[in-house]
């Protein structure tokens, strides 16, 4: 079962990202969750700078637009502590509305 980012009054920034994989193409890859625009920015620079210098045969990029949600009060202080983001994964669904982007999860009884 797929878990749901628990909801309340605290801004935060959802970001998609997606895989990429050399023969096998780009698939939905999770999310990243920040407290502003400014630690979405670092948190990408961090996750670049550790790249090397020729593209590895897979990885993640951001995608899409961020957009804003609101997350609980133990939600944003896990943000806090992470020092710019937290990264999930397929085990949770994206959080409020998904974005203008897509990707929305078909419910499973559709």
């Amino acid at each position: 079962m797929r878990k749901q980012i628990e909801e309340g009054p605290n801004p935060a920034i959802c970001q998609k990202w997606e895989e990429t994989e050399r023969g096998w193409g780009e698939r939905p890859d999770g999310f990243s969750l920040h407290l502003s625009l400014d630690g979405l920015r670092r948190y990408i620079k961090a996750y670049w700078d550790r790249m090397p210098d020729q593209a590895p045969s897979e990885y993640s990029r951001p995608n899409g637009t961020p957009y804003s949600v609101g997350v609980s009060d133990e939600v944003a202080a896990q943000i806090e502590a992470s020092n710019d983001g937290l990264r999930f994964y397929e085990s949770h669904d994206y959080p409020g509305s998904g974005g203008i982007d897509g990707w929305m999860r078909k419910n499973s009884e559709d």
